[in-house]
């Protein structure tokens, strides 16, 4: 089986691709999985900075790249 890294990932570089491709036309997917566009919708301060959407992407992959680091390492110490 493999990591909790490499599945979260797997899934934020699809929803990222989908996002690219234009498919996700309302960018839901997206608000679902990243952590700026949570902010972003929490806080007035975020919407005015105007963060580009690649910096929303990096952020997103390396969230959830730290998340699945943090799980595994919790698995491998249990």
């Amino acid at each position: 089986m493999k990591s909790f890294r490499f599945w979260l990932i797997l899934i934020s570089i699809l929803v990222i691709v989908v996002n690219v491709l234009g498919y996700d036309d309302y960018n839901i997917l997206l608000a679902i999985i990243s952590p700026l566009v949570w902010m972003y919708e929490s806080f007035r301060f975020v919407r005015e900075a105007g963060i580009p959407i690649v910096v929303v992407y990096l952020t997103t992959l390396g969230f959830w790249y730290l998340v699945g680091l943090v799980l595994d390492r919790l698995i491998k110490k249990r």
